[in-house]
């Protein structure tokens, strides 16, 4: 059940992780061995928010894909140590040609209702998603390489690309769909989306809208029956409501949403607290409206937002300045990128330039039309919450007004960010495996068949993006990368604020927890109560 390819890039409303444990947990595996017995036990998981659709294909969110980790499998996964594992496949091959992928799957895995699980699941899942007539299926620009997918036997299925992609494997990393149940439907309405089968190590007992999501252990999983017996995720969406829950033990483990609350969790000697750091958080502008479409503004709006004290002061140091959608703890990173250190009188140069100047109420205008704007973030997060108004103030201090705005999750990201329904978000990115993920955030293609809701592209980021898929020489492709990473951050199509290091607490009773980069449940199969 391990985890699978974070394939958005959007929300990951609290947390995007990697593995550092205080108290340090076991030594993190490279794949989850299998259980062998059931210890029992329910755990109540506390979130200030629901997930969207159950389904692996649709899923816009990485909350939601947290749930999914649990109740559907992928071809492959990725561990805790970032490394590509086989899951449904046992192995595969690559002809030399690069572009002919095989891959032999286990026959002893069975869907929730029984069915076996079989090459014509995966192959159907990876149709549906190509499928032109399914729109909201994601990541579709993902697959655009995928020249035709067979089936060879019920245990062998093949990946035929149209050009060599040396980040192909990775994107198999996604649960696999039961063609059995869905074939014939529109994925993103289909009634599976609330009572999904999966082939995973829990399954789907109750959804309580707007209350909790009830996952029980399935007895005959491949791997070996879940130790725990019950999974229950409760949604609690006041974060300061939820962090009662925790310190009073109503919950078993949740995150620390505002890391002022740490020095709480630590005095209780009931609780364990789980550090980790992950994925860019970021202010992210719609770059095809006015003003946004001037590169001056946006990086005016840069300079003039103080990084450091939001990390010192309001994250309490629980955090590191960020640079772009790459984390640091991956071999793509680019350190050596524009940090925009706090300069409002530069800030303040460059809105002057770029022709929006200071009128008589004391803030910006141009032609008679004031520079204001909306920032969109997520509701029930307190901390974004807080985040969102000292950018206000910040940005108030240069000329420029700012009206915060704060949305129910789905909301958020179904109607707003997905449709690009925006002036500005406040948001962070997923972590994800290969740097190719940024095709489909920042490339002229994923504007129409992807995931770039921030309306930013670059023919020379194009060049690019094709040419770090076109070579399998990992330096050679970091020179790339550097490079993409460079030029975004000098055209600044948002305002990267920092690495969070998301925090949980779990009860000491709760063992075997592991966090990995991608999804703290990637083994919650191996977790005992």
């Amino acid at each position: 059940m391990h985890n699978r390819f974070s394939m958005f890039v959007m929300l990951a409303i609290l947390i995007a992780i990697i593995a550092a444990c205080s108290p340090a947990p076991a030594q993190s595996p490279t794949s989850a061995p299998a259980p062998t017995k059931a210890s029992g036990g329910t755990f109540v998981y506390g979130s200030p928010f629901e997930p969207s659709a159950l389904n692996p294909i649709v899923a816009p969110d990485v909350v939601t894909k947290w749930i999914l980790e649990m109740i559907f499998d992928g071809v492959v996964a990725i561990n805790d140590k970032m490394e590509i594992v086989p899951e449904l496949a046992t192995s595969w091959d690559i002809a030399p040609d690069g572009k002919t992928y095989t891959f032999k799957l286990r026959n002893d895995v069975k869907w929730h209702d029984g069915k076996p699980f079989t090459a014509d699941d995966v192959k159907f899942t990876y149709d549906t998603i190509i499928d032109p007539k399914q729109p909201k299926t994601i990541a579709k620009s993902d697959y655009a390489l995928v020249e035709k997918i067979e089936v060879v036997d019920a245990q062998t299925v093949r990946f035929v690309l149209k050009s060599p992609n040396a980040s192909f494997l990775s994107k198999l990393a996604i649960g696999i769909a039961p063609k059995h149940l869905l074939e014939g439907q529109e994925a993103a309405t289909a009634a599976f989306n609330r009572k999904p089968i999966g082939t995973g190590a829990f399954k789907v007992d109750e959804w309580a809208a707007g209350q909790k999501v009830v996952l029980v252990a399935q007895a005959d999983y491949f791997r070996g029956r879940a130790k725990l017996d019950k999974l229950v995720w409760q949604i609690t969406p006041d974060s300061n409501v939820l962090t009662l829950q925790m310190l009073n033990g109503e919950v078993d483990g949740g995150p620390i949403i505002n890391p002022k609350d740490l020095p709480k969790f630590k005095e209780k000697k009931n609780l364990a607290v789980y550090e980790s750091v992950g994925a860019n958080t970021y202010i992210g502008f719609n770059n095809e409206k006015e003003p946004f479409n001037d590169k001056r503004v946006r990086q005016a709006l840069n300079y003039g937002l103080d990084k450091k004290t939001i990390i010192e002061k309001i994250l309490e140091g629980q955090g590191v300045q960020a640079t772009s959608e790459i984390i640091a703890q991956t071999w793509a990173y680019n350190p050596n990128v524009n940090l925009y250190a706090f300069d409002p009188g530069k800030a303040k140069a460059m809105l002057d330039d770029a022709g929006w100047k200071v009128g008589a109420s004391g803030m910006r205008e141009k032609n008679g039309k004031p520079f204001k704007f909306v920032l969109l973030t997520n509701s029930g997060d307190k901390l974004r919450e807080e985040i969102a108004l000292f950018a206000r103030q910040q940005w108030k201090e240069i000329g420029v007004e700012v009206e915060p705005q704060f949305l129910e999750l789905n909301t958020f990201i179904n109607e707003r960010v997905l449709k690009s329904n925006f002036e500005a978000i406040f948001l962070a990115s997923s972590v994800n495996v290969d740097p190719d993920f940024l095709s489909r955030r920042w490339s002229t293609a994923a504007l129409t068949n992807g995931n770039n809701f921030l309306r930013w592209a670059n023919p020379d980021v194009d060049k690019l993006l094709a040419q770090g898929i076109a070579v399998t020489d990992q330096p050679a492709r970091k020179k790339v990368y550097d490079e993409i990473q460079r030029i975004v951050a000098d055209e600044s199509p948002t305002v990267p604020i920092y690495y969070p290091k998301t925090l949980w607490a779990f009860k000491t009773t709760v063992k075997d927890i592991v966090p990995s980069p991608i999804n703290i449940f990637w083994n919650a199969e191996q977790w005992s109560y």
